[in-house]
């Protein structure tokens, strides 16, 4: 397992808030990391505090379902992984710990809120981090590798996220909703996507833009289950796609197949990479475990080095804006249709 840790330092002492089903997928990695010590959690549902108290006693968590309480544990930083719409309600609750702040994407709904999240945090002296995992993931840490020791030149990249889950089952939560969710397919699984190709290739401008829900043109009011987007970069066309659902699948229990794949056509050949491999011209080169619990172990010893070293400005951590701007020029651009 290819994980990226500090030598001979203090653990740093963590807190999670949220432990919906991002936060569960912390509390699986979090002992695969040895540069962080999860010391506590919150969330409001009594019901999950209980059910993380028996799966996780080794942890030796304090549980909490107030955010007030985590004043007590001496904290060293905070993950926070709660539903989209929660956040404006309790920043100033998460700011007065003066904390550094590891998010869950998106940085906001709208990029207005992400601006103004951001801003508070930054009066408020509370670095903030966004948490995007497939850039930590060891198949796309390889294949950047392997980009940077060929010296190859990207002249398409196409990227796709498949989640293989039913539309129907998404109407009746929260992401289901636009004021809460503030976007579907492209703000949700898309924003992994666009991140992962500014991490392998860098900024790019969007050219067009496609949203569809049920097999019609978007209406603005309604949630994406498929995104489609075009962009370019200074030698690269890009084109990226994010379906709710994907092909259709009778073997998974949502009947649609779960799929993530990026393919990069180069001077030196055709590149691919998913979670499981990285392929040149069609050959294996690297395989890695795709769980997720390695990229998120990565993410927080990042995180746990960023806390010790001070240094929050290096371009791994960026505040995510520039993808907040391009998925929200998105949105403008396809409501134009």
């Amino acid at each position: 397992m290819a994980i990226i840790s500090m030598s001979n330092q203090t653990p740093k002492r963590l807190a999670l808030i949220g432990l919906g089903n991002q936060g569960q997928e912390y509390l699986k990695a979090i002992s695969l990391s040895k540069d962080v010590e999860l010391v506590a959690v919150v969330d409001s549902d009594v019901c999950r505090l209980e059910q993380v108290k028996a799966s996780y006693e080794h942890l030796n968590l304090a549980l909490h379902d107030q955010i007030s309480a985590l004043h007590r544990h001496g904290l060293d930083g905070l993950i926070l992984a709660l539903p989209h719409h929660c956040y404006i309600d309790v920043w100033q609750e998460i700011l007065a710990l003066g904390c550094p702040l590891l998010k869950e994407k998106p940085l906001g709904r709208t990029l207005d809120e992400a601006r103004e999240l951001l801003a508070q945090a930054r009066m408020q002296e509370c670095p903030l981090q966004t948490a995007i995992q497939r850039r930590h993931h060891p198949t796309y840490l390889a294949l950047k590798r392997r980009l940077t020791e060929q010296g190859a030149v990207v002249k398409e990249a196409h990227a796709h996220l498949h989640l293989g889950f039913s539309p129907r089952g998404e109407d009746d939560s929260w992401r289901g909703r636009q004021s809460m969710a503030g976007g579907g397919v492209l703000l949700d699984s898309g924003y992994h996507m666009v991140d992962l190709l500014h991490y392998l290739i860098g900024p790019f401008d969007l050219v067009a833009a496609s949203l569809w829900r049920n097999g019609k043109a978007l209406n603005a009011q309604e949630i994406e289950d498929e995104a489609y987007v075009i962009g370019r970069a200074e030698q690269t066309w890009i084109m990226l796609e994010s379906h709710l659902a994907g092909e259709p699948y009778t073997a998974n229990g949502s009947g649609y197949r779960k799929s993530e794949g990026i393919s990069l056509l180069t001077d030196q050949g055709i590149f691919f990479a998913d979670r499981q491999g990285v392929y040149q011209n069609g050959i294996l080169i690297e395989n890695h475990d795709k769980e997720w619990r390695v990229a998120m172990a990565n993410q927080l010893n990042q995180f746990a080095r960023n806390i010790q070293s001070g240094n929050w400005s290096d371009f791994d951590i960026w505040d995510q804006l520039p993808a907040m701007q391009l998925i929200e020029h998105a949105y403008k651009t396809a409501h134009h249709y």
